[in-house]
This record gives structure tokens, C-alpha cells and sequence, in this order.
């Protein structure tokens, strides 16, 4: 990793492909204003602020290349005891410590079973 932690990256909420919802693990997808090259693609212990409140947060950053590898690179955030809508709304979304590398899973069984290992180790993560 050239840049050194923690990082803030700045967004706006947008929609993403569901996936998250659908596997019961919802996200908060934005596209950052800031330079995202030197951040290795991966999983990351974060926080997520939005207005006055901060929430602890696992973040993804990467391509997908189990659902569907694309050129662009995608920040999405699972927010902790969080409930609500966040489209549209501008967010920062600060990057703790890398918790793994991005990875392609053989099947969504198993990209599901990694997400739940990264919430579950998120959870206990201590900042």
C-alpha cells in the first residue's frame, strides 16, 4: 500500500447492484472525490460518518471479480447497528486498518460465507 492509514474518502450514496441487500448484509456504495490509486483493493476495518454520527463500518474496495469484474473500482460500506436511507446523502467513509486482499470466490455460497467472516471480525475490531 503506497498511501498510510487511516484514509477519509468523501462520496455521495448511490445505488449498487443490491447484492449486499439480497444476502442481508446491505452497503452504502459511493464513488469517491479523492484519488483512490495507491489504496490496495480489499477489505478494511472503517468507520462511516454521516452529518454528526459516526458508525462503525467494514468496508470493500475493489472490482467484484466473483459477482462481476469491472473496470471500475467499487467502495462499498456494511455500517454496524445503522438503519435508514443513505442515498443520495453525502458521506465519509474513513479506512482504519486493511483486514484481507480482494479475492474471487469459486460461488456466492462462498463470497457469502467471507462477507459474514469480515462483519464477524469487523464487529470485534477495536480502533
Amino acid at each position: 500500500m503506497e498511501k498510510s492509514l487511516p484514509i477519509m474518502l468523501h462520496g455521495q450514496v448511490h445505488h449498487g447492484i443490491k447484492l449486499g441487500s439480497r444476502l442481508n448484509m446491505p452497503t452504502a456504495n459511493i464513488i469517491p472525490r479523492e484519488d483512490i490509486t495507491g489504496i490496495d483493493a480489499g477489505v478494511y476495518y472503517s468507520k462511516l460518518h454521516i452529518e454528526d454520527r459516526i458508525y462503525k463500518s467494514i468496508t470493500n474496495i475493489g472490482r467484484k471479480p466473483t459477482v462481476k469484474d469491472t473496470p471500475d473500482i467499487n467502495v462499498e460500506t456494511f455500517i454496524y447497528d445503522f438503519s435508514g436511507d443513505l442515498y443520495e446523502k453525502e458521506i465519509g467513509v474513513e479506512l482504519l486498518e486493511f483486514r484481507r486482499p480482494e479475492m474471487k470466490f469459486g460461488s456466492l455460497e462462498e463470497l457469502c460465507s467471507h462477507m459474514k467472516e469480515d462483519v464477524e471480525a469487523g464487529r470485534l475490531y477495536r480502533d
